[in-house]
């Protein structure tokens, strides 16, 4: 067993002192009074998954998270979804566990089951709320232990989701302004370049990636190069909009813990498109089209490397066939 799996299943021990706190409830997906769960109130929908609620405290804050399980195809992904107001996200992690099984993690805003859904976790004994991807930190091992809890051994695939709000500024990205054709609106942009982003932007843009804030972002290590990230050659072979991030020192998300513990993963965003059924569907099937995408190129087949090996050649994007 590797130094970093050793740590890792130390870090996910680590929380037994505070099990005593811990309140594990099943729950009934179609009489939750959450938004989330009410609008997908379809009883074919939840066929075949079960519902967790899991209450705890570690460190300063309170907890609420939901645990959806595909009891027939235990053995998929881990899809995330750390902030609750990223109604999107939260959707399609519920048709991708479907899909291809395994298990989703969401966090509820700990506040009140009824809302309002809030990025950050407010319910804290002192201190500044907390956001739920910024907490992956030592100081917190029983959060890791508990959204890590289902990885198994060897470490299943993480997908992250997540819907990014209004407000990219073209003034904070060292690639200049953007082009006359630009129409992405979000914080998190393809179009971005900094110290810490390098994008490698989709040579077609067809649909999903015909808009700037659809991505994938693909942590690396400071030390190595883009090409040394999780799955970056086959989801760049793919065509895919691609944001490169240079990781130095932990940041407490989810993408640096996973990176610093060699964990395959892969965080998938697009622009948050309000909560009205066509604005939560075209969010949705934007995730959902990048996770098929994940799911052919990344996910671990029998017989192969769950990480591709470093290709000689530089990345250079190929058209392949419509299915």
């Amino acid at each position: 067993m590797t130094k970093a799996l050793l740590i890792l299943l130390s870090l996910l021990t680590a929380s037994a002192a505070v099990a005593q706190q811990r309140i594990v409830t099943p729950v009934d997906p179609l009489t939750m009074g959450t938004d989330d769960f009410a609008r997908l109130a379809d009883p074919a929908l939840w066929d075949g998954l079960t519902v967790t609620r899991i209450e705890f405290r570690d460190d300063r804050a309170f907890w609420r998270l939901y645990r959806i399980d595909n009891a027939r195809k235990p053995d998929g992904p881990l899809w995330f979804v750390p902030h609750d107001n990223e109604n999107a996200a939260f959707q399609a992690a519920i048709y991708a566990v479907r899909a291809y099984g395994g298990q989703v993690i969401a966090v509820e805003e700990a506040r009140s089951v009824d809302g309002p859904d809030s990025r950050m976790n407010g319910d804290v004994a002192f201190g500044k709320p907390i956001d739920p991807n910024r907490n992956f930190r030592d100081e917190s091992p029983a959060y890791a232990s508990e959204i890590l809890a289902g990885l198994g051994q060897p470490p299943r695939l993480i997908v992250a989701l997540h819907t990014n709000e209004p407000g990219y500024d073209a003034a904070s990205s060292t690639c200049g302004p953007p082009p006359p054709a630009y129409t992405g609106k979000g914080e998190i942009s393809v179009l971005l370049c900094s110290d810490l982003y390098m994008p490698r932007r989709s040579f077609y843009g067809d649909w999903p990636f015909d808009d700037t804030d659809s991505v994938a972002i693909v942590s690396y290590p400071g030390s190595g190069g883009p090409g040394d990230g999780f799955c970056v050659h086959g989801l760049a072979d793919a065509d895919m909009n691609i944001m490169l991030e240079r990781v130095m020192t932990s940041d407490g998300s989810l993408s640096n813990f996973a990176l610093f513990h060699r964990l395959p993963y892969v965080n998938l965003e697009t622009q948050d498109r309000g909560v009205t059924p066509q604005g939560l569907g075209d969010a949705r099937s934007r995730l959902l089209a990048m996770i098929g995408t994940v799911m052919d190129r990344c996910a671990p087949i029998d017989g192969l490397s769950l990480r591709p090996p470093r290709l000689a050649e530089p990345i250079r994007p190929t058209r392949r066939k419509r299915r």
